[in-house]
């Protein structure tokens, strides 16, 4: 494949727990009719593909085994301002970097995510997406008109909001086809200026834009989060079972305090992050991980079996699975349940008939 070049070097992902192997290829297209042929050439010769962004999710499902192609994303990064109300934006963009250039224009996004300038706006559709504001505007399906996907077999595909298709994009973990572009909603800003119709850019890589963290480590230590989404009755139960599991598992994190994000139901479900048509508050216990060796690493990983047979406990309860540190085809059809796993099996069996993108990390084959 001419456009790839071929990498001995492993890569870790954001927990620095997981690598790659080494010596596969990868390549960066910039627009998606070359994210097109890319995928297309990989799949006449059966090359797998794993998708890659900023890389921000723990559970290694962004790792290439040796040979796959892996497909980094982060140069699909032209923004326009097409039409009122929205922007479309590629999926390369980092979210934070894309408010930063959305408000120099007078706008805001009503959902982008807390805490770290790291999901971009393919990250963030692969994982489902909520965030501060989720009580006001709700998840992030809520807020985004349509996408543009590259399927298993190279083809482009536009995803209009009423498809049958379109809110099992949302947490599908790049299973059923890469991102390329996603038009979203926005919000003006007081005093806003007029709406900027037809203008372009290329939005600036997260390296080249100043974005404060919020919350920053000390010295190497590394984040992680564990989320839970309860119906709204019952998140004073959900937080004492959390208080309660950070209790028996003292010492697993430098534990923050626990979030609490409600995410108002506004008519449309997205199976794979929360299968109930109602609102649900996403809360969670996270911290910090100090020290890597491999005793404060099972004190971790213990603390996570907790918080998973947590999650399973109550009908209501759903763990928030796509960026989390799980993983294995296992674990998402005990998260998903057998009846939405089944049908996430069915559509990726139409989208991606090879079992190309991402092979092992969400089914077996």
């Amino acid at each position: 494949m001419s456009e790839a070049t071929r990498s001995g070097r492993p890569i870790a992902d954001f927990s620095g727990l997981r690598w790659s192997a080494a010596g596969f290829h990868e390549v960066a297209p910039r627009t998606a009719d070359e994210l097109c042929r890319i995928v297309s050439a990989a799949c006449a010769r059966g090359m797998p593909v794993r998708t890659r962004a900023q890389g921000h999710s723990l559970n290694g499902s962004t790792l290439p085994a040796a040979g796959e192609l892996l497909v980094r994303t982060a140069d699909l990064r032209e923004v326009r301002f097409a039409s009122p109300g929205s922007v479309t934006a590629g999926c390369g963009t980092v979210l934070w970097v894309l408010q930063s250039v959305l408000r120099a224009h007078g706008f805001d996004l009503p959902v982008l995510n807390d805490g770290y300038p790291g999901p971009t706006v393919g990250g963030y559709l692969a994982a489902g997406g909520f965030g501060p504001k989720s009580d006001l505007h709700g998840g992030f399906w809520d807020n985004v008109a349509g996408l543009t996907f590259v399927d298993g077999s190279g083809r482009l595909r536009r995803v209009a909001r009423d498809d049958a298709l379109f809110p099992w994009l949302f947490g599908s973990m790049g299973q059923l086809g890469i991102f390329a572009e996603a038009t979203l909603a926005i919000v003006p800003l007081e005093g806003a200026a007029q709406y900027p119709e037809g203008k372009a850019l290329v939005a600036p890589r997260l390296a080249e834009q100043h974005v404060p963290l919020q919350f920053a480590p000390r010295g190497d230590e590394r984040l992680f989060w564990f989320t839970l989404f309860v119906p709204d009755e019952e998140l004073a139960v959900a937080q004492r079972e959390l208080l309660a599991l950070e209790a028996r598992h003292g010492g697993a994190l430098r534990f923050a305090e626990r979030y609490c994000y409600p995410v108002r139901h506004r008519g449309m479900v997205a199976p794979l992050v929360y299968p109930e048509a109602r609102p649900f508050t996403a809360t969670g216990a996270w911290g910090w991980l100090g020290d890597a060796s491999r005793e404060a690493v099972e004190k971790l990983l213990a603390f996570d079996r907790g918080f998973m047979a947590l999650a399973m406990s109550r009908r209501g309860y759903r763990r928030y699975i796509q960026s989390e540190l799980p993983a294995g085809p296992q674990i998402y059809e005990q998260c998903f349940g057998p009846a939405i796993y089944a049908e996430l099996r069915r559509i990726k069996s139409e989208l991606d008939p090879g079992y190309l993108l991402n092979r092992g990390s969400v089914f077996a084959r």
